[in-house]
């Protein structure tokens, strides 16, 4: 063989050899970085077998305390009913904002303001029943915003989960926002919950005379977690399966120790803060929203993620298919 093509393949071979290692680790590194965006991306495809033509998902569902109206929150848009669900129409949501993908909706009562999340969304708020809606998510980054919930107690206090960016929260009714931390173990965060109910916490820390209480509740891939208002560390409830998704959570806007909880096999609820869950209904299948009128709290909308919508008028005993 002629030498100088010997000395070229030895040298080669060599510095195969010695890169090898970088761009392997380069590559795990990279492998790594993007597994927490994949895991949210792909998991918030699996949420049912079924699906909506014209919805594609639902991921969420709240009930206009001041019209009756229905507004849905979908991978296609926003839909809303003004016959208390019976049919739904395609919303001209305006304002500068991506008006597909909305995944989570939070309503301050005491100032009728709607505030939405949602991918490639940020959070955008809506003072007008849902069709007009500003950017209000100054502080967070990131938009592919999963989750959104409100403390009742105090209204200028939000708190949302941005994929791989972690836990946000503000205290002044959304106009800036901080990071409070990574969130739960768990990465695939699809749904908050916040219970305004004084915890342990408060009252070993004497705050529990103050609005500034109780829990943020997150449902995962694989299970629930709750923290308490100090965000002092997140912990995994046993009072539900560990391996259940927990797709949406609705607080009793009257009794706050009391959620309910949207899983594939049907609805859970809690009447003792979380610490056990009993499942109230099992022939819902792929409970992806659930919405509490609040001007008439007895009455609870729950929609499956093909869109399918129930009733009840008795706090969730009874159910009915509305359409």
């Amino acid at each position: 063989m002629n030498r100088k093509y010997l000395i070229f393949i030895v040298v080669v071979v060599a510095a195969y050899l010695l890169f090898k290692p970088i761009i392997f680790s380069r590559n795990q590194n990279i492998s790594t970085q993007n597994s927490s965006s994949f895991l949210q991306k792909t998991t918030s495809m699996d949420e049912s077998a079924t699906e909506n033509a014209t919805y594609g998902h639902v991921h969420a569902l709240w009930a206009n305390p001041q019209d009756g109206s229905l507004l849905m929150g979908t991978h296609h848009g926003l839909f809303k009913s003004t016959d208390q669900g019976k049919t739904f129409k395609k919303a001209d949501a305006k304002g500068d904002i991506n008006p597909n993908d909305f995944m989570n909706f939070a309503y301050d009562a005491n100032n009728k303001a709607l505030y939405a999340g949602g991918h490639d969304v940020g959070v955008v708020k809506s003072t007008d029943g849902g069709t007009t809606w500003t950017k209000t998510d100054a502080g967070i980054t990131g938009t592919d915003i999963h989750a959104l919930a409100i403390n009742s107690l105090d209204i200028n206090r939000l708190y949302a989960f941005s994929v791989d960016n972690g836990v946000f929260g503000t205290k002044d009714g959304a106009k800036s926002w901080y990071r409070i931390d990574d969130g739960p173990t768990n990465p695939s965060v699809r749904a908050f919950g916040y219970m305004a109910t004084p915890s342990s916490m408060d009252r070993g820390m004497k705050t529990d005379k103050t609005t500034n209480i109780g829990y943020l509740w997150a449902g995962t891939s694989g299970g629930l977690y709750s923290s308490f208002a100090c965000f002092c560390g997140w912990t995994k409830t046993s009072g539900i399966s560990d391996n259940a998704t927990i797709y949406t959570l609705a607080g009793d806007p009257v009794n706050r120790s009391t959620m309910f909880a949207g899983t594939k096999d049907g609805i859970y609820k809690t009447t003792d803060e979380g610490k056990t869950f009993t499942q109230i209904n099992s022939e819902i299948k792929n409970v992806a929203a659930i919405a509490f009128d609040e001007s008439i709290p007895k009455v609870i909308y729950a929609a499956t993620s093909d869109g399918t919508l129930y009733k009840s008028e008795d706090a969730g005993t009874n159910w009915s298919k509305i359409q």
